[in-house]
């Protein structure tokens, strides 16, 4: 496979203010190719922030058909072990120094460091076409890997070039360039329509780690670029609205803003429609290569019904609903170490329905995920089961759901035991990545029960009734709204 990009597409460096035509990127792809298969790489494995050079190595795999796993830098110490003794991959690139005994160095291109590792085992099978495996967020505690070929990256991205249509596209990525809808619609797309795709590192976009600890960095960035075309998730979206309505100035250029990752709200859409900013909503999943479906028209143009939907299918996609489920009817490798998991349609575990002009609307999802407003997947058992092991703390239900982080509703096995909450909410956010940590709690001063019906016979609760309940107190847990990123102060109020 190789790629065939226009002569005016462009890579641009904001770290250093370098800009890599067409000529340069094929040459530095074409690097990246002969190192890695001069090597005799075949299990890539990419942990670094986003860089150039981050996107060149990923262009060359994707042209060469190398097998390539973007980590997310976000992942915990554990579910990082648990990937790499499923993947074994025999070469790992960092923008980090390693010391374990198990990596070599071999070479340094740019800001990133090749190594090759020592296997420790053959690791799982991979199938054949598979060109990438990106990792979901770990909803279980464990990240899923998930795998795809090169032609269903690229399928993607020419179907977003006819849905946008948009001419000379310049796109600054905010997201981490290993979110799969940065990866595919923040890059390929521009490039293979001969744009311009401006990559800045974490500190220039405001971000440390997976948190914005800098909003005002982030602001000044989208002013200094003047970019054509964004990808935000939910909170980033709330981010510009905000400082828009406090006077901020979205520059001129923007023509298109791309919402998704998670539910995105309809207050939240109109907000942004009153401010003028061209927001269009997209729904998607990993299992299919990112975009699923796209708003044709923007939040400025919409009305409150049509707000509520998100777009119609792209033109490579054909959807249907199953028993109130979406799938879609596309090839889906399966998940890394589950063969079985390969079909010829994926059900997506949400639930919609598609109106008189095939648009489809999200009505929730099948299954008691939470997806917070970053776009990370959180199954709420896992770390209420952390929060319940140690017998401080009787019941704990998990909430979140389309918020900037997670909370938590707490009933204590001795309510003396309350000035013991901080230390062993710390000490359970140690073993949490950070999107699933316990940012506030509340305090209950009666204990979930069959009885009020937010229990079931078993003893899980049941989480409609607990939300419906207790939606004041859920409420007050979310009230600061903090996009910095600081440390959250625990909240104790007992009702």
């Amino acid at each position: 496979m190789r790629l065939n990009l226009p002569t005016t597409a462009v890579l641009h460096d904001l770290a250093t203010g370098v800009a890599y035509s067409q000529a340069q990127i094929k040459q530095q792809m074409t690097l990246w190719q002969e190192l890695l298969l001069g090597y005799g790489a075949q299990r890539i494995a990419l942990a670094a922030n986003s860089s150039v050079q981050w996107a060149l190595l990923d262009l060359a795999c994707l042209d060469a058909d190398l097998l390539l796993v973007p980590l997310p830098t976000y992942l915990s110490e554990s579910q990082l072990m648990h990937v790499m003794t499923q993947l074994e991959p025999d070469f790992y690139i960092s923008d980090q120094e390693l010391k374990a005994a198990e990596f070599t160095l071999l070479e340094q291109v740019g800001d990133l460091l090749l190594y090759r590792r020592e296997l420790q085992s053959s690791g799982s099978a991979i199938p054949v076409t598979c060109q990438k495996i990106t990792f979901t967020s770990g909803s279980t505690g464990q990240p899923k890997g998930v795998c795809l070929s090169a032609q269903s990256q690229l399928d993607v991205a020419h179907s977003l070039l006819e849905r946008i249509d948009q001419q000379a596209p310049k796109h600054l990525c905010l997201l981490p360039l290993s979110t799969l809808l940065e990866n595919i619609a923040g890059i390929y797309a521009p490039l293979l329509a001969g744009g311009e795709v401006l990559i800045a590192p974490d500190s220039l976009r405001g971000f440390s780690g997976s948190q914005l600890s800098n909003p005002q960095a982030l602001l000044g960035l989208i002013s200094s670029t003047a970019p054509k075309s964004l990808i935000l998730v939910p909170e980033l979206l709330q981010l510009l609205v905000m400082a828009r309505a406090q006077g901020w100035q979205a520059p001129e250029s923007l023509e298109f803003i791309a919402v998704g990752g998670a539910h995105v709200s309809t207050a939240l859409l109109q907000q942004a429609a009153r401010l003028g900013l061209p927001v269009y909503q997209g729904y998607g999943l990993s299992e299919c290569a990112s975009v699923v479906a796209l708003s044709s028209v923007d939040a400025c143009q919409s009305s409150t019904t049509e707000l509520e939907l998100v777009g119609t299918p792209l033109a490579h996609r054909d959807i249907e609903i199953i028993d109130d489920e979406i799938v879609v009817k596309q090839p889906f490798l399966g998940y890394l170490g589950d063969a079985a998991s390969a079909s010829d349609k994926v059900f997506t575990g949400d639930l919609g329905e598609l109106d008189a002009q095939g648009r489809l609307r999200i009505l929730g999802r099948r299954k008691n995920l939470l997806i917070s407003s970053l776009g990370r997947n959180i199954s709420p058992e896992w770390p209420e089961a952390l929060l319940t092991q140690s017998g401080l703390i009787r019941q704990a239900v998990l909430v979140g759901d389309a918020q900037p982080y997670c909370a938590a509703l707490l009933y204590l096995a001795d309510a003396k035991a309350a000035e013991q909450l901080p230390a062993y909410l710390a000490h359970v956010n140690q073993q949490l990545p950070d999107y699933a940590q316990i940012k506030a709690y509340q305090l209950l001063s009666q204990p979930l029960s069959l009885a009020d019906g937010t229990l079931t016979a078993n003893g899980r609760p049941r989480r409609a009734e607990v939300v419906k309940k207790y939606q004041r107190e859920i409420n007050d847990l979310f009230v600061s709204n903090d996009l910095t990123g600081e440390p959250y102060e625990f909240l104790s109020k007992a009702r």
